[in-house]
């Protein structure tokens, strides 16, 4: 992971659980997140396929990557759950970070913002 404010990991935190149904502790780490995250993943592949594809959809993370971490994993006998979560917590971490950058305070209205 990119060295990123902790109040971004936070935010994608709150961001995950409501997204994934999740509890997260207040003051989680990139590991703990991942790992949470990967324990939902498993549960949604296995029980809900059609739920997980649609938060994949939402969340904006590569059809392509995620095809390449199920094909290795298939390939490897290995769980792709926390590589997929990694994944998605990397995306978020991503449009947080786009946000903050193109965050435009000083305008005086919205009809401005255009």
């Amino acid at each position: 992971m990119t060295a990123l404010p902790v109040l971004y990991l936070q935010e994608a935190a709150t961001w995950a659980q409501d997204n994934f149904e999740i509890s997260v502790p207040v003051n989680v780490s990139y590991e703990l997140l991942e790992e949470i995250l990967a324990k939902r993943l498993e549960i949604l592949i296995s029980e809900n396929f059609q739920q997980f594809i649609f938060l994949l959809y939402r969340t904006d993370v590569s059809e392509k990557r995620v095809k390449q971490i199920l094909e290795n994993a298939a390939a490897n006998a290995t769980d792709p759950y926390k590589s997929i979560a990694a994944l998605i917590i990397e995306r978020q971490l991503q449009k947080i970070a786009s946000r903050a950058t193109y965050k435009q305070d000083n305008l005086p209205d919205d009809e401005e913002r255009w």
